[in-house]
């Protein structure tokens, strides 16, 4: 009995130090792709600072204020990118283009307050070179099967896609989708 009490207690401290591993790594990412990007972003007079070490996968950041969205933006879809950062997802139309430009984030990490978006909510994408602004049209949930949120769009969209529901343990069977207009 008490070799399993023991055996458990290592299990747990194992996976406590494992989660906050985690946490400070995404922590430490956001914040050092904060300070490099606001450092290359164009000043009043129009040059930028040339020492900034900005990752060359960041494509901006994305601020969603009434809900507390701030959160560095960065090429990919995988575990390793959506680990750090909200992803934009390969094969979509990229900040300033038209078309859809879809995001994916983690339900429990960046994208955990779309749990209260609602539809006039402003999104701002800032680039380095322009920021684009957003308001909501409207929020669904659909099967992860429905690609059909991934289609291109004729006019500049922009989709946020996160696993749904919000509360959920393990595999989330749905996608939470925030349809989102220029």
């Amino acid at each position: 009995l008490l070799w399993s009490a023991v055996a458990l207690g290592v299990v747990g401290l194992s996976l406590t130090g494992w989660a906050f591993a985690t946490i400070l790594t995404t922590r430490i990412y956001q914040a050092r792709q904060e300070r490099a990007f606001s450092a290359v972003l164009p000043e009043e007079e129009g040059t930028s600072s040339p020492q900034a070490d900005v990752d060359p996968r960041v494509l901006g950041r994305i601020e969603i204020p009434r809900i507390g969205v701030n959160a560095m933006v960065r090429e990919g879809d995988d575990d390793a990118t959506l680990a750090v950062a909200v992803g934009h997802i390969p094969g979509t139309a990229r900040p300033g283009e038209r078309g859809n430009m879809a995001l994916a984030g983690h339900r429990d990490s960046f994208f955990r307050a779309l749990r209260g978006i609602q539809p006039q909510d402003r999104i701002r994408i800032v680039t380095r070179k322009q920021s684009y602004e957003y308001t909501v049209d409207s929020t669904e949930v659909v099967n992860p099967e429905d690609t059909w949120v991934l289609d291109p769009t004729p006019d500049p969209v922009l989709s946020l896609v996160t696993c749904y529901p919000f509360n959920y343990v393990g595999p989330a069977p749905k996608r939470f989708l925030s349809l989102i207009h220029i």
